[in-house]
């Protein structure tokens, strides 16, 4: 299979085609770009789709990157779901509920999961919506969400419910349990950034789609990492290797 080599722009305004109910996977260590990249691409499909609805959905207690990403691309930052009757329809929304202070932390993830989960459920029963989980492991497997993502990677498809995906480690923890391994075969579309760990690269073999396994492997470790200013910082960011499933096409994308 031939390998195209893509800049940033090129990639996001000529290649990117995400169409309603496609799924994404993201993989790569933190620290990468994946986030960054995330957005980007979601920033294009809401541009180009705007009649579906657009999720965030952040567990994390504090991500700067999404306060920025939210101001950039008008999603509107909320707490409850659903979200509060409003004039102005925003582009999109932040699901970002609030964590407990000085709670067991038991009985933080427990009600961070109930929020999640009816958040996901509406999105999946609505369909026409597209749902970005940064990151995937903390939803599915910290919160207990695996099965409320797997709805999504095993029958959103037909009723254009697309889940994104970016995940740190693609083989889970040993202690913590993994993501499931829907998420790795149910994606149109997959992005890896750079990643030397063997056991991550064993799970290329459950992409499927008529994609080699053995070249994903050949390619994602070799992948070449530009020192970038960030707004927070400079950062060693990686190419990302792009498939396509739909083609299949495969493609190196630049930073």
């Amino acid at each position: 299979m031939q390998i195209a080599h893509l800049d940033r722009e090129e990639f996001l305004t000529r290649k990117l085609d995400i169409q309603p109910g496609e799924h994404l996977g993201i993989w790569e260590p933190t620290g990468g770009g994946k986030t960054h990249l995330a957005y980007q691409m979601l920033g294009e499909t809401m541009r180009r789709q705007p009649q579906l609805r657009f999720v965030s959905a952040m567990p994390k207690s504090r991500s700067p990157a999404t306060r920025m990403w939210a101001a950039r691309l008008n999603l509107k930052i909320i707490d409850r779901w659903p979200p509060p009757a409003s004039l102005s329809r925003p582009a999109g929304y932040v699901f970002w509920p609030k964590h407990l202070k000085d709670a067991p932390v038991a009985e933080n993830r427990e009600q961070l999961a109930a929020r999640f989960r009816r958040m996901l459920h509406d999105q999946y029963q609505s369909g026409d919506s597209v749902t970005l989980a940064d990151d995937i492991y903390l939803m599915a497997v910290i919160l207990g969400l695996n099965m409320e993502c797997e709805e999504f990677w095993t029958a959103g498809a037909e009723g254009g419910a697309s889940l994104w995906a970016p995940n740190q480690k693609p083989s889970g923890t040993a202690g913590g349990g993994s993501v499931s391994s829907f998420s790795y075969n149910s994606p149109t579309h997959l992005l890896f950034g750079k990643d030397t760990d063997e056991r991550n690269q064993r799970r290329f073999s459950e992409i499927g789609g008529g994609i080699d396994p053995k070249l994903v492997a050949s390619i994602v470790p070799n992948l070449k990492i530009h020192r970038i200013q960030t707004p927070y910082g400079i950062k060693n960011i990686s190419e990302k290797l792009n498939i396509h499933k739909g083609g299949p096409f495969m493609a190196i994308i630049g930073p």
